[in-house]
């Protein structure tokens, strides 16, 4: 596991190693371009992050109203019996 996190580290390092390279050295127009590029991307991230996070949360809320409906069904019949 260690070594699968350091690869992808490593991975990810090269990669925005390689993109800043390409920015520094691109023109002012194409700077311009890479940034409109990456901030629709970072919108776009947050907008699947935001989704993936409300759907987990609802997902959390039903489990905890299962769990809560059968800690009551519990109850309900040791008072019972």
């Amino acid at each position: 596991m260690k070594n699968a996190n350091l690869l992808i580290g490593l991975g990810l390092g090269l990669l925005i190693g390689a993109a800043v390279g390409v920015y520094i050295t691109s023109s002012d127009e194409q700077k311009e371009e890479y940034r409109d590029k990456i901030n629709d991307k970072v919108n776009k991230a947050k907008e699947k992050i935001k989704k993936v996070v409300n759907d987990g949360l609802e997902e959390l809320g039903k489990a905890g109203d299962f769990i809560n409906q059968a800690a009551q069904n519990a109850t309900s019949r040791v008072e019972v019996d």
